[in-house]
């Protein structure tokens, strides 16, 4: 793969705030979809 389509895919993710921006949506996404689930 191209280093430098590397470098720039890599480099949002490297930031320590947007990494756990990121997460932290992820997983209240999750709990929400899980609790839809459970709720009908």
């Amino acid at each position: 793969m191209d280093p430098v389509l590397l470098a720039e895919a890599a480099s949002p993710a490297d930031v320590p705030g947007v990494r756990l921006l990121g997460v932290v949506v992820g997983g209240l996404l999750l709990i929400a979809a899980i609790r839809a689930m459970f709720r009908r």
